[in-house]
C-alpha cells in the first residue's frame, strides 16, 4: 500500500501554460503571451468521421506558473511531454468539446481530478469520467492512480463542462450537461470526494435531426461560467438555427436558473465571459459576436448584439486568459486577442492574428480551466520531506516513506500537545483514530485499510489544526 500526502495553500499561476492545438503552446508567465513549441496535443483519427484537428483539452501549472500536465482527454502527458503512468486510454475524445478538464483536489497540493467526456463520433458512449493524479508519483511527475481511472459519473454527457470554485477554496463545482435533455448535473468537489449531482431541469433539450450522428450531432459547443461563479452560458449547433443561451447559476446550491436565449444562427460553438461579466461572446460560421448582459431585460440584452468580425472558425472556441484577454480560435496558424473584452461593441479592439504559434500548430482548440482561475491549490512542497523545525505547536503533517506494505509514519513541523489523528472515509466515517499524542510523530497501522481516498485530521485541545488527503492502494 502507499499514502500520498497533501496540503492546502494558495496560487495564482496554475493557468499560464496552455497546451494545446497540433503541438501549440503559450506561455503567460512573462505577462505576454508566448508561443513555443512542444505540445504532444494532437488529433489522432482512427475511424471514419472522426475530426482531424485536436479539440478539446486542458493543461495545468503550479503557484510559479511551471506546467504540471496537461490532456486531450485520451491521454495525459507531465511537464516534460511523456504520457504519465496509466496516463493513456482515458476515456475522453480528443474532438470532444471539453475533451479534458483538471481540478485539484480541494485542500491538497498534490492530488488532482482529471475529468473527461467522450465525442459525438463515439456517440457520447462513454459519458464522463474522472481519473484521479498523484503529483507525488513518479519522482513528481505524477500518476494517474490506477485503481482511480476511468470512474463513471454520467451517462450520455455533452461535450460541455465548465467549474466554479468556491471564494473560500473549500470546493470547485464541476457542471455538466445530460444530453437529450434539459439536464444540467453540477457536482460539489470537496476534500472528501465529488459529491451526487444538483440537478437542474432548464433552458433548451439538447437534441437534433437523427440525420446527423443520429441526433448526438448537437453535443458540441462550449459551455462556460462567468469569472464571479454567477451565470453560466452554452452553444449547441447542428440544428436550425443553433442555440445560445444564458442562466443563473447560485454557486450555494448547485442550481441553474432563469434562462435567456440569445440571438444564435448558423452553427454556434465558441463563448465566454468578460472578465467584469457583463460581456457574452459567442462565435459561428459567420464571426466573433457581442452581447451586453448588463442591457436588462432579454429583449435589449438580444438588441444589444455585434458583430465583432465577420471571420468566422467551427470549430472556433473562446477562452479569457490569465491577463485578462480573451483568445479565439482562428482555425489557422494564428489565435485572435479580444484586447479589452470588457468594452462595448467594436471599442472590444479585437485582432485576428493575435499570437502566431508557429513553429507550433494549427489551432482548433484551446485549453479549458476552471473559471476566473480561481485555484486555491498549490503544488511547491516536497511529497514526503520532513523538516525539524522550530518548536512551536503543528500546523503541518508529513508522510515517510512514500512506499510501505503495513505502516506509515505521519509527522508534525511542531509539538503535539494532547493532540489526535483521525482518519476519515469518503462518507465520513471513522475508520482509525490515534489520541492523547505529544512530540512530533506517530506511527499508524494500515494494514486494515481499504484502498481509496481518506481524509487525515489532526486535532489539539477539541481544536481542528490541519487536514490532509490520503490517498491507499
Amino acid at each position: 500500500m502507499m499514502f500520498l500526502v497533501a496540503a492546502n495553500l494558495y496560487g495564482q499561476k496554475q493557468g499560464n501554460i496552455w497546451m494545446f492545438g497540433q503541438g501549440a503552446a503559450i506561455n503567460f508567465n512573462s505577462g505576454t503571451p508566448v508561443s513555443f513549441p512542444g505540445s504532444e496535443v494532437y488529433g489522432e483519427p482512427s475511424a471514419p468521421g472522426d475530426y482531424g484537428y485536436s479539440e478539446g483539452c486542458t493543461s495545468i501549472s503550479d503557484v510559479n506558473g511551471n506546467l504540471l500536465f496537461y490532456s486531450n482527454g485520451d491521454k495525459v502527458w507531465n511537464s516534460r511531454n511523456q504520457v504519465m503512468p496509466h496516463g493513456d486510454s482515458l476515456f475522453g475524445f480528443y474532438s470532444s468539446t471539453t475533451a479534458a478538464l483538471a481540478i485539484p483536489v480541494p485542500l491538497s497540493d498534490s492530488l488532482y481530478y482529471l475529468f473527461t467526456t467522450d465525442g459525438l463520433e463515439r456517440y457520447l458512449h462513454h459519458g464522463l469520467c474522472y481519473s484521479l493524479i498523484n503529483m507525488c508519483e513518479d519522482q513528481g511527475l505524477g500518476d494517474v492512480i490506477e485503481n482511480q481511472k476511468n470512474i463513471h459519473l454520467l451517462d450520455i454527457a455533452d461535450e460541455k463542462l465548465c467549474a466554479v470554485a468556491l471564494p473560500d477554496g473549500t470546493g470547485v463545482w464541476l457542471i455538466a450537461h445530460k444530453h437529450f435533455t434539459n439536464s444540467f448535473y453540477a457536482y460539489l468537489i470537496t476534500p472528501t470526494g465529488i459529491n451526487p449531482p444538483i440537478i437542474s431541469n432548464v433552458g433548451s433539450v439538447h437534441t437534433g435531426s437523427m440525420g446527423f450522428y443520429q441526433g448526438y450531432g448537437t453535443a458540441i459547443g462550449q459551455m462556460k461560467a462567468s469569472s464571479d461563479g454567477k451565470r453560466l452560458g452554452l452553444v449547441f449547433s447542428n440544428v436550425t438555427p443553433s442555440v445560445a443561451e444564458v442562466f443563473d447559476f447560485d454557486a450555494a446550491s448547485g442550481v441553474v436558473s432563469n434562462v435567456i436565449g440569445l440571438q444564435a444562427s448558423n452553427n454556434e460553438y465558441g463563448l465566454e465571459f468578460s472578465p467584469d461579466n457583463t460581456k457574452l461572446y459567442t462565435t459561428n460560421m459567420s464571426g466573433l459576436y457581442q452581447f451586453d448582459l448588463a442591457a436588462g431585460s432579454p429583449a435589449a440584452i438580444n438588441a444589444s448584439m455585434t458583430q465583432i468580425t465577420s471571420a468566422g472558425c467551427i470549430p472556433g472556441p473562446l477562452q479569457l486568459g490569465p491577463d485578462g484577454k480573451i483568445y479565439v480560435a482562428r482555425c489557422t496558424y494564428v489565435v485572435g486577442i479580444i484586447y479589452k473584452p470588457n468594452s462595448p461593441g467594436l471599442s472590444c479592439t479585437f485582432v485576428n492574428n493575435g499570437v502566431n504559434l508557429t513553429p507550433g500548430g494549427h489551432s482548433t482548440s484551446l485549453p479549458s480551466f476552471i473559471a476566473g482561475f480561481q485555484y486555491h491549490n498549490d503544488r511547491i512542497h516536497s511529497c514526503g520531506a520532513a523538516s525539524a523545525g522550530p518548536d512551536h505547536p503543528p500546523t503541518t503533517l508529513w508522510e515517510y516513506p512514500d512506499m510501505f506494505s503495513s505502516a506509515i509514519t505521519i509527522g508534525t513541523d511542531g509539538e503535539m500537545n494532547n493532540a489526535s489523528l483521525l482518519l476519515f472515509n469518503m462518507i465520513g466515517q471513522e475508520v482509525m483514530n490515534q489520541r492523547n499524542l505529544s512530540g512530533r510523530q506517530v506511527t499508524l497501522d494500515a494494514s486494515n485499510l481499504s484502498a481509496g481516498v481518506y481524509i487525515l485530521q489532526l486535532t489539539e485541545d477539541s481544536t481542528t489544526i490541519t487536514r490532509k488527503i490520503l490517498v491507499v492502494r
